[in-house]
This record gives structure tokens, C-alpha cells and sequence, in this order.
């Protein structure tokens, strides 16, 4: 079973706010959360490979 992280865990993670977080969803090639019972949480291995994507671009 893979690690989802909540909204303020993926905050805490990549060190941005609330607005910033959303701002990245919408302009940028960030993963989309996943809905489960009306809460969004984040893929551990999807968080992961955008942030390799950035490192190298």
C-alpha cells in the first residue's frame, strides 16, 4: 500500500504555503490530489518524482 500525504504534510514537505500549493496546482505540471471521502491526499511516489523533474530541468 503506497503513503498519501495530507495538504499540510505535502506543505510542510516542499515548504510553501496554502495559496502557493494551489497556485502550483493550477499553473504548473504539479500531481493532482486524490479525492477519498471528500479529503484530497497526495501520492508519496508522485510528490517524489515531480521534485526530480524539477531538480534536473
Amino acid at each position: 500500500m503506497e503513503a498519501l500525504l495530507r495538504q499540510r504534510e505535502l506543505m510542510e514537505i516542499m515548504n510553501v504555503s496554502r495559496a502557493t500549493l494551489w497556485r502550483m496546482l493550477r499553473y504548473q505540471n504539479f500531481p493532482k490530489p486524490i479525492i477519498l471521502m471528500g479529503c484530497k491526499r497526495w501520492r508519496t511516489e508522485d510528490i517524489a518524482s515531480w521534485i526530480e523533474t524539477r531538480k534536473s530541468a
